[in-house]
């Protein structure tokens, strides 16, 4: 879930205004009437959650006198272009209040989480797999990056999915993941020994996005379980694999003595 990641006074906070001239004189005079409301920070998309991969978007935006937008353009952006556009777009709907109006420009900074909330972790409370180990380094060789800086959104994980079946599957992170259901696809958050992880049901198969790191950048690598039409899964795959988009690794902020 998206969300402004602002103190309790964001608007104050929000709204810098970019111009160094003193704010003028203000008068709601022949403007609509303000509702708080209606100034809404946008979701992250949930066909991108697989990312695993929080963001902060500035949107620039000039006003009327009425706080209406007339313009937006991002000035920080992810990397990801759904989630600018998403911000774009969330920006333009915006108005400035009638308390913080006088500037014709200010910066709207939108905080892209993926996590629909806080996720405690569960440790030692499922079956450990002979790959157990391996998971848990959070350790994955990252593929070389292309040009823009970016990555397939498919990465195959290294080792497998963890579990034989998804009836097993199911049964064992259920009690222990945060559900979450959009349409057809159930999504279960796991935060365990092996890190966060994305567990994805939708129709033929079940994906795994797991967080990994090659000690220098964040990324998510994927696996795969089938359920018993092989066909339908295999289609479904191909799918999945030709509908991500690129993923932007992210620097791990290293401890300095």
């Amino acid at each position: 879930m998206a969300r402004l990641r602002l103190p309790p006074r964001w608007l104050a906070a929000a709204l810098l205004a970019l111009s160094s001239l003193p704010a003028l004189a203000q008068t709601d005079e022949g403007c609509p009437p303000f509702s708080p409301a209606a100034n809404r920070a946008p979701h992250y998309p949930p066909p991108e959650l697989w990312r695993l991969l929080g963001y902060v978007i500035n949107v620039i935006i000039d006003s009327d006198a009425c706080g209406r937008v007339e313009a937006a353009r991002v000035e920080q952006g992810s990397g990801v272009a759904v989630l600018d556009a998403t911000a774009l777009a969330a920006a333009r709907a915006w108005t400035v209040p009638p308390e913080y109006r006088g500037q014709p420009r200010y910066r709207l900074p939108f905080a892209f989480e993926p996590l629909p909330e806080e996720i405690p972790a569960q440790a030692g409370k499922r079956p450990r797999d002979p790959f157990f180990e391996e998971r848990r380094s959070g350790r994955v060789p990252m593929p070389a990056l292309d040009a823009d800086g970016t990555l397939p959104g498919y990465i195959p994980d290294p080792y497998p999915i963890g579990f034989l079946s998804i009836p097993e599957a199911v049964a064992t992170i259920g009690p222990l993941a945060l559900f979450r259901r959009y349409g057809a696809q159930a999504d279960f958050w796991l935060h365990d020994e092996e890190g966060l992880s994305l567990f994805q049901l939708e129709g033929p198969m079940m994906v795994r996005n797991r967080r990994v790191s090659d000690g220098r950048h964040r990324f998510v690598v994927t696996s795969v379980l089938c359920g018993n039409d092989l066909d339908a899964c295999r289609q479904s795959l191909a799918t999945l694999r030709a509908s991500r988009g690129r993923q932007r690794p992210q620097a791990v902020a290293v401890a300095t003595p």
